[in-house]
């Protein structure tokens, strides 16, 4: 078989490879089992780089793979979405739906990335030897440094956003008022923890914080706002903290709730480790899902707490 083929595909299957990192780093406790990511982007990355020949002798019909491909991607997603959803149940702090459906979405695009990288790898190295006349070797290595780049510009535009970009997180205080009432910050009512056992460990082992959106942006605060990415932000915070929780112990769930005033939300968390720092990294990190975006768009040049506004 043509040495270009097997070119197309370890580059389509590295531009997989790459992304693995990333996936781990933004998503990191889904189940990740390497190799199925490595059999899935080795079948998407020989579609790609078999479509090229099959084009060049008007084989028209191979097409017809590329909607076999897309099936079996799909179907990729929806056992992601499947697994996922199964786990729910036994994770103290639940990932939500809105989360589960981004992972699932992000590795169906992560298999279409394989294919784009090896056809245009294949496809390079013949248009170089057919419109530029130079030879096989020559072009095999120019058409494998372009896949190379290609696939890193793809992780570069396939990099989203994280929680970091759109606001700052400081730390606050937590009291409690009238006895049991939870406050956080500025915010009282977050909850009521009626135990004084419960109250004193909350003071002696609780964080609290405050996510603040930058530059005063209604777009920014939509963001947060989102019950979606809210839930997010709880998840990854867990993943890499834990929580000093059990299933019976509810009084210690984390709850989210927004200041008014800065259109803000305020945490307590529980961790395993008390370490204001890594909780403050963990809340950045966070991705922003794709469905928490495009809020407040009425609003874009209205800065929060401006008079007359919502």
């Amino acid at each position: 078989m043509d040495t270009v083929f097997f070119v197309g595909l370890v580059i389509g299957i590295s531009s997989r490879v790459i992304m693995l990192n990333l996936d781990k780093r933004q998503y990191p406790t889904q189940p990740n089992i390497l190799m199925t990511q490595i059999v899935l982007a080795a079948v998407a990355s020989a579609l790609g780089a078999l479509l090229v020949p099959a084009l060049k002798d008007r084989s028209y019909t191979s097409i017809t793979f590329l909607s076999l491909a897309a099936e079996q991607f799909r179907q990729v997603r929806e056992n992601r979405r499947n697994t996922l959803q199964n786990l729910e149940d036994v994770q103290l702090v639940q990932r939500g739906e809105a989360f589960i459906e981004e992972i699932a979405r992000t590795y169906e695009v992560r298999n279409y990335m394989c294919i784009i990288t090896s056809f245009s790898t294949v496809g390079l190295h013949y248009l170089i030897i057919s419109e530029l006349k130079l030879s096989y070797n020559v072009a095999l290595t120019i058409s494998a440094v372009a896949g190379i780049m290609l696939a890193l510009i793809l992780k570069k535009m396939l990099q989203r956003e994280s929680i970091g970009d759109v606001a700052d997180v400081v730390p606050v205080e937590i009291t409690f008022v009238d006895g049991f009432i939870m406050k956080v910050g500025d915010v009282k009512g977050i909850t009521n923890v009626g135990l004084k056992s419960d109250r004193e460990r909350y003071l002696s082992k609780g964080l609290g914080i405050e996510i603040i959106p930058k530059d005063k942006s209604y777009s920014n605060a939509g963001i947060l706002m989102d019950p979606g990415q809210r839930q997010a932000i709880l998840y990854n915070i867990y993943s890499r903290m834990g929580i000093l929780r059990e299933h019976n112990e509810p009084a210690f769930y984390p709850l989210p709730r927004r200041n008014a005033q800065h259109e803000s939300l305020v945490l307590a968390y529980m961790p395993v480790e008390k370490d204001m720092d890594k909780l403050i990294e963990a809340v950045k990190s966070c991705p922003i899902l794709s469905s928490a975006k495009g809020k407040n768009l009425s609003l874009k040049n209205t800065p929060i707490g401006k008079k007359g506004s919502a």
